[in-house]
């Protein structure tokens, strides 16, 4: 998966450094609630852990995984993000809905391709060790991972694009 944001790396690291940032997100994607467990950001790193409320429509799921899952879904992350120079850095990103036999990780690299333009690429992996629908399980997992990240980056161009530093008068 590879994103682009129009926005250097310092500017980006800013942004995903700020907990408001990560609270107003996983708000406008939906979260009836969010916790932040752990938040620290630092010029070389940025480490997050919380646990979000997600509601699910039933009617938008496959009729065999409603009894898995309910009417909502609490998901962990665990996302540690470094620099690995002035236009590199790296993160592993970890989503777990609690409760269930499902982990996706990824490991993004991000770089600065100029000082308007940053792009992030992301490989992910879909674990389950559900017995008899594992495959079944991951396959909707990776679904729903891919849904959220294109809503979180939706996001993110658009909190980019209200801030008003990036955008000076002439």
């Amino acid at each position: 998966m590879t994103q682009d944001f129009p926005a250097g790396l310092d500017h980006l690291w800013s942004t995903f450094g700020k907990i408001d940032y990560v609270r107003k997100k996983y708000r406008a994607l939906g979260a009836t609630a969010v916790r932040v467990q752990h938040f620290k950001a630092t010029a070389k790193a940025i480490d997050i852990e919380l646990e979000r409320d997600m509601p699910l429509d039933p009617a938008r799921l496959p009729m065999w995984s409603r009894v898995l899952i309910g009417p909502k879904l609490t998901l962990r992350h665990r996302t540690a993000w470094w620099r690995d120079g002035p236009n590199h850095a790296s993160a592993t990103l970890d989503i777990s809905p609690k409760g269930l036999p499902l982990r996706a990780q990824g490991l993004a690299m991000i770089a600065e391709i100029n000082s308007h333009l940053t792009r992030m690429q992301v490989k992910w992996r879909v674990v389950s060790t559900a017995p008899v629908v594992g495959e079944m399980v991951e396959q909707l997992w990776a679904e729903q991972v891919r849904t959220a990240l294109d809503a979180d980056h939706t996001f993110t161009l658009q909190f980019l694009g209200a801030d008003k530093s990036l955008h000076p008068k002439a």
